[in-house]
């Protein structure tokens, strides 16, 4: 399933289910006659007016008059632009706060266009330049940093459209430092963001994982019909208990190869190799899981929960490029 697909009463959802890099999930809830609300834009400017154009026929009587974005990765806001420019746009305090901190999409085109050049260099460098290359994909980003969200809220949140309600709620920080989930009650639908990659392997950017684990079984209680994950095909209660068992294995072997005195390229080394990295194995972009060791042993080593630095970023996309070279996925 994939494209614009209608997922309950006046609720559709934008799927690309291959949830690579870039490719975000989106989504449009209506209430007839009345406004409608975007959930999430995505980086590719393309795409974001792909999005845009497919969704016009209905919406023509039920304006965009308000957004969300789930969090501040790019893949998910830098598309806003696209958005009527009386729409009001609402994240996460947490979330918006990342949104200033990150890179502007004009720098990561830069980076991505070096990174293309600089891939062939021995040492840490080129895999780094070509994983940043990798990252960006096909994807045209804009020129210029999108219009940013224009209200936050710091737990939970009510917007309201017509007659309809949508719940927002703030899980993070666990990808990144806001993550946000959108309820609809009325339809049983539940947008998550990146608290979910289905079919596609997760980053833990911030952490901790145990706020993820918490996260999860929020969204599984509100036993909704459909959800909506960041990345990958739309999934119920199945997929999302997949996700949990991927962490919890994660955080368990990890911490074995990290108490032994392995370094996260070490450990992604031995865990893509174990039996038990079969039932992962097909998943999309399957060499993340050093990203996410990377910031399991940061934490481990001591230092509180965080985005990481310029510097553990390109040793991570560095690592992560080495382990593809090696043929072992």
């Amino acid at each position: 399933m994939s494209g614009l697909t209608q997922i309950g009463d006046g609720v559709w959802a934008f799927v690309r289910p291959s949830g690579g890099w870039g490719e975000a999930n989106t989504g449009l809830i209506v209430a007839s006659g009345t406004a409608s609300m975007v959930v999430d834009t995505v980086w590719d400017t393309a795409w974001a007016r792909r999005v845009a154009d497919v969704q016009q026929p209905l919406v023509a009587h039920a304006p965009i008059t308000e957004a969300v974005n789930t969090h501040s990765d790019g893949d998910h806001w830098w598309g806003n632009d696209t958005l009527p420019p009386s729409t009001r746009i609402t994240t996460s305090r947490a979330a918006l706060a990342g949104m200033h901190e990150d890179l502007p999409p004009a720098a990561l085109g830069v980076l991505a266009g070096i990174g293309g050049v600089l891939g062939r260099l021995p040492g840490p460098v080129g895999p780094a330049g070509a994983y940043v290359a990798r990252v960006r994909g096909g994807a045209r980003l804009p020129r210029r940093t999108p219009r940013l969200p224009d209200r936050t809220f710091d737990t939970r949140d009510i917007v309201e459209i017509g007659d309809r309600r949508i719940e927002l709620e703030q899980l993070g920080p666990c990808h990144t430092a806001g993550d946000l989930v959108a309820h609809v009650p009325d339809a049983g639908v539940v947008f998550a963001g990146d608290l979910l990659f289905i079919g596609s392997t997760p980053i833990l950017w911030h952490g901790p994982i145990e706020n993820w684990f918490s996260a999860l079984e929020r969204l599984m209680s509100w036993d909704a019909a459909t959800y909506v994950p960041g990345h990958g095909p739309l999934c119920g209660r199945a997929e999302i208990l997949a996700l949990r068992d991927y962490w919890v294995w994660v955080n368990e072997a990890g911490r074995d190869r990290h108490n032994a005195g392995l370094s996260p390229l070490q450990a992604a080394r031995e865990l893509v190799r174990s039996p038990e990295f079969g039932r992962w194995r097909e998943w999309e972009s399957p060499e993340r899981l050093v990203l996410s060791l990377s910031t399991l042993f940061d934490q481990w080593n001591g230092n509180p929960p965080g985005p990481p630095a310029i510097r553990r970023r390109a040793r991570t996309f560095a690592d992560a490029e080495t382990l593809l070279r090696e043929g072992i996925l």
